[in-house]
């Protein structure tokens, strides 16, 4: 998979070298006026271009504009690394602070907008995206399980996995069960031994990940999952009708209760290129038939279909659960709840 390109924004401005303060004194006067958004140090953009990008364009804009001013050697990493290479994350908003490997420091620094850690990236973990030093997907997939939050870790973990091991789109078998653990054993060689700081977590969080689950709100559904006390969980389970026809695959297939679960999110009603020429409307009536089509499969006893913020608030996806049949422990879901209002707002309730 080719990594995303560099946002389609002007390249950052910048005065220009051995000008006086006239050109100096023009940027910072296209900042009082709003035409224009500083960046970094000495680091400009045009707001009509800037305003537009979401979180994840804005941080890879970000990165060029840091890395632009950074000595050679330093390597975009972490959740910066992430963001470069299109990888999903809980929260939509990115930090604005870009994270970078620099094998002259002994210590971490953060300052205004850069956090520098110590270490040393290989040659072959060093990717190059739209001319910027990035650490490679493995070597990213590590890097962010160290030092994320469990739910961020499998998220990025899922879709590293899923472009290493599914490069062409969902497949299943033999072959694909050993190419996904040649590349996990991989993984967690990387990390090296648990006593390393955020070696456990780490491991925890690659051991759970899995490329069956096709974006981010599928990875988070699942985690969401297990914290409410579901840890048997099939990703894209295939149906096959009694009359043998192939009826399709879920999301999320809870075996023990027969019950089959979707993550709805919004693309799936605004994307053209989700909607395939239909309306909401005609979206909305596919998904009945193809539900109809599910429940009468032996294996299916109730289809539940979930959205965001049934993973935001925990205890509404167990109001959908219940009723068709899966048995929570209470005690699970108002776990699960703190979880979450930590989560996605940093409350401890």
């Amino acid at each position: 998979m080719t990594p995303p390109s560099l946002p389609p924004c002007t390249p950052p401005l910048a005065p220009p070298p051995g000008d006086g303060p006239r050109e100096t004194a023009a940027l910072r006067a296209g900042v009082r006026t709003g035409t224009l958004t500083r960046l970094h140090r000495g680091v400009y953009v045009r707001t009509d271009e800037w305003s537009p990008l979401d979180g994840r364009d804005r941080h890879v804009l970000l990165s060029h504009a840091v890395m632009s001013g950074l000595g050679g050697g330093c390597v975009v990493s972490h959740s910066s690394a992430a963001a470069a290479h299109g990888l999903p994350r809980v929260l939509e908003e990115h930090p604005d602070v870009v994270s970078v490997i620099d094998p002259r420091r002994a210590t971490t620094r953060r300052s205004t907008h850069l956090l520098r850690r110590p270490g040393h990236v290989r040659a072959d973990d060093v990717e190059i995206i739209d001319g910027m030093a990035v650490t490679s997907l493995a070597r990213t997939a590590v890097d962010v399980a160290r030092v994320e939050p469990f739910a961020d870790a499998v998220l990025c973990a899922d879709a590293v996995l899923r472009q290493l091991v599914l490069p062409e789109g969902h497949r299943t078998g033999p072959a694909v069960v050993a190419a996904l653990g040649e590349q996990r054993v991989d993984l967690l060689a990387r990390l090296g031994p648990t006593s390393h700081p955020g070696g456990r977590a780490a491991r925890r969080a690659i051991e759970f990940a899995s490329p069956w689950a096709e974006s981010g709100g599928e990875s988070l559904l699942r985690v969401v999952l297990f914290e409410l006390g579901l840890s048997q969980v099939e990703l894209q389970r295939r149906f096959i009708s009694p009359e043998g026809d192939v009826v399709g695959r879920c999301d999320a297939f809870l075996a023990a209760s027969g019950t089959a679960v979707e993550f709805d999110g919004y693309v799936k009603l605004t994307d053209p290129r989700m909607l395939h020429g239909r309306t909401p409307a005609e979206v909305m009536r596919d998904r009945a038939r193809r539900d109809q089509r599910l429940l009468a499969c032996p294996e299916v006893r109730a289809v539940v279909h979930s959205d965001y913020l049934d993973l935001v608030e925990p205890v509404r996806l167990a109001g959908l659960l219940r009723p068709a049949g899966v048995c929570l422990d209470p005690r699970r879901v108002t776990a699960a709840a703190r979880i979450a209002a930590r989560r996605f707002t940093g409350s401890s309730r």
